[in-house]
């Protein structure tokens, strides 16, 4: 008989399997696949993989939220210190690299207007855009800057410093300006300056002047003579710099000669007589479209007087973006969507080729006046590399506003500096923050006779500025002064004396005396012109144009005042000077005034109280979310942050696609 197993029952159904410890806790687990699945990452290598993308985000989160932001720049109200979507233009005749506006391509779902050109602010070249074989001559996404936003929870804003902050009329659109007024301040816009005077004695106004580093970083762009145009000079047209003496119609032969090439300009003179002083000036003019056509047919310019001279005037490269109907470029219009493609070219169009092709379609910015300046600007900069033989004993640098002589005087046996002002045979006064004047200040500047050296000379804000070898010079009394004590305000236009002296027509002017000397290279900017206006519905303009129509008792358009900046004759008799407008605004506790350093156009502070309101909303939220709508200001819980610096600008197409464009890499100021 066979033995049973030990382990058998006696229904011969086979033995249980006694559960293991695992097994059984796993009967016993009544958590879900999901919470299984989160333990698993956690008792496993990969829980600290995941705790450091968290952390990293969460960090990522809170430096976004209150250290620094990175923003991308839209619009071109801040040009030319911050790009909005631009092109970048190398002028076809003189090498002068400037950037146009290009933000009206993309306004809209369908880009209806097509920049096809621009003008060079230095020869004023019309440089016509060759969009089908450059890919540098596409549209470049704006500056991206980096904003601090911990920058004003340390310390107070500050004038000039340029802000991020919450528009007033929709508070979820963010913008960019420069901070120029400041709280319980009354702040006036008149002539170009800015005026600020205390909110309980807004009679007491003075300039607000911009500290030196400021003033060389908003300045802008009127000439240079190292960037030449070989055309014009085979042409023979007319050096802008020209040997000079009073009471002459001509350049005298025996002074200044004028040597020009693709190099640059090259003055130099040989007195021969020590006591008499030898001057270089400036006169501002540029070829017509008819002679740059004659140039380049091979045609003579040397018939061009070479004293003939217009007004400097607030003039932006930026503002002047050529447009067309984009149905003249491509066969249909461009749509704006993100990955959208570009539609195929109109078989008309001439890529690069000249703006005649699309008839009278071309328009020169927004308004189609903007190939010039609207508004006369008189505060100047001067630059120049001098070189001054052993026998040299003086330098001088002018700058000429409303007939008004500001010099600066060096003696180069010892570099000590002097300014003056003068009116005729009379000498002004400087005067200081305290009320104290003096006729004349003093400094110790590095130049000296056989040495060469750069020189700067400005007349900005009200105050004069030297620099040598790009030192500022310190002086012992003050460099400032008040404009309006020396012409009234119907008095504060632009002189010229045929025959005599150009006076405003020639407003930069270097001179040397006693002995040989070489002008290597003359650089001039303009300051920034702020436009003073309070409502934008019309343009961005100084002129109260129904006065200037009682005045002159005739319609008087934009165009007829450009005309008349072309023609100094006329400039004393026009009535549009007394017609410039002056408004003021009034800043309580908590609120700051700022403005675009693009003026013509830039809606900012000054004129966008009640416009641009975003999409309505509920009206439980309308009140809070438009409080400040109609406000004429920033309050402070709308900052965002201060703009660092420039980190990424956009990268160059060719010739190696995505080359860092290094030359914008930079500290904002």
């Amino acid at each position: 008989m066979t033995r049973k197993s030990k382990n058998s029952n006696d229904t011969g159904k086979a033995a249980k399997k006694t559960p293991s410890r695992a097994e059984s806790a796993a009967s016993s687990d009544d958590r879900t696949p999901e919470q299984r699945f989160g333990d698993s990452i956690r008792t496993s290598a990969q829980r600290e993989t995941v705790e450091a993308f968290v952390v990293a985000f969460v960090l990522a989160l809170l430096f976004r939220a209150f250290v620094a932001e990175a923003f991308v720049i839209p619009t071109g109200s801040m040009a030319p210190t911050l790009m909005g979507a631009h092109k970048d233009i190398d002028c076809q005749q003189c090498d002068h690299r400037f950037q146009i506006g290009a933000s009206k391509e993309r306004r809209g779902p369908y880009q209806d207007d097509t920049v096809v050109g621009g003008i060079c602010p230095n020869c004023r070249y019309i440089n016509n855009l060759d969009l089908a074989e450059n890919s540098n001559a596409t549209t470049f996404n704006g500056d991206r800057i980096l904003v601090s936003k911990f920058a004003y929870t340390l310390s107070e804003p500050e004038r000039w410093d340029v802000i991020v902050f919450k528009f007033p009329g929709n508070p979820k659109q963010n913008y960019i300006k420069r901070l120029v007024g400041l709280p319980n301040e009354t702040i006036s816009v008149f002539h170009g300056d800015v005026y600020a005077a205390p909110t309980d004695e807004p009679t007491s106004d003075v300039i607000l002047r911009k500290p030196a580093d400021k003033l060389l970083a908003m300045r802008h762009h009127v000439y240079d003579t190292d960037q030449q145009s070989d055309l014009l000079i085979k042409s023979g047209y007319p050096s802008r710099i020209q040997p000079w003496r009073e009471n002459t119609s001509a350049p005298p032969e025996d002074s200044w000669t004028i040597d020009r090439s693709q190099d640059g300009l090259v003055a130099s003179v040989e007195p021969k007589n020590e006591t008499e002083t030898h001057w270089l000036r400036y006169f501002h003019r540029w070829p017509t479209d008819t002679q740059w056509n004659t140039a380049a047919k091979g045609g003579p310019l040397n018939t061009v007087a070479p004293y003939s001279s217009r007004l400097i005037t607030d003039f932006y490269a930026y503002d002047c973006y050529i447009t067309v109907p984009s149905r003249d470029v491509y066969e249909t219009t461009p749509s704006n969507a993100r990955w959208a493609g570009k539609p195929p070219w109109n078989p008309d169009y001439k890529s690069g080729g000249p703006l005649a092709q699309f008839g009278g379609d071309a328009r020169f910015g927004e308004r189609g006046i903007a190939d010039d300046g609207l508004h006369w600007v008189g505060d100047l900069i001067v630059e120049s590399e001098v070189t001054a033989s052993s026998q040299c004993k003086e330098l001088t640098l002018e700058l000429i506003e409303a007939g008004i002589q500001y010099q600066c005087r060096i003696d180069l046996t010892n570099g000590n500096a002097k300014l003056v002002i003068l009116d005729g045979d009379q000498s002004l006064q400087f005067t200081g923050t305290d009320g104290k004047q003096a006729a004349s200040v003093q400094g110790a500047s590095g130049a000296r006779a056989g040495e060469t050296f750069l020189v700067r000379f400005s007349n900005c804000d009200d105050q004069l500025l030297l620099w040598v070898d790009d030192a500022l010079v310190e002086f012992d009394g003050p460099t400032t002064f008040d404009a309006r004590a020396f012409h009234g305000d119907d008095e504060a236009y632009p002189r010229y004396q045929a025959g005599v002296h150009p006076m405003d027509a020639a407003p930069v002017g270097i001179a040397v005396r006693g002995g040989a000397a070489t002008v290597d290279r003359v650089k001039i900017d303009r300051d920034k012109y702020y436009v003073a206006t309070d409502n934008s519905s019309f343009g961005i303009f100084d002129y109260d144009m129904n006065e200037l129509y009682r005045l002159a008792q005739q319609n008087v358009s934009f165009r007829d005042i450009q005309d008349v900046m072309a023609r100094p004759e006329l400039w004393e008799q026009f009535p549009v000077w007394q017609t410039r407008r002056k408004v003021t605004f009034r800043l309580e506790e908590n609120q700051f005034f700022p403005m675009g350093d693009n003026s013509p156009e830039s809606l900012d502070a000054r004129c966008w109280a009640g416009t641009k309101l975003g999409a309505r909303l509920p009206d439980r939220f309308r009140d809070q979310a438009y409080a400040f709508a109609d406000a004429s200001y920033v309050p402070r819980d709308l900052l965002v942050g201060k703009a660092l610096m420039v980190f990424w600008p956009h990268p160059w197409n060719s010739p190696v696609p995505f080359t860092p464009n290094f030359d914008r890499f930079r500290f904002i100021r």
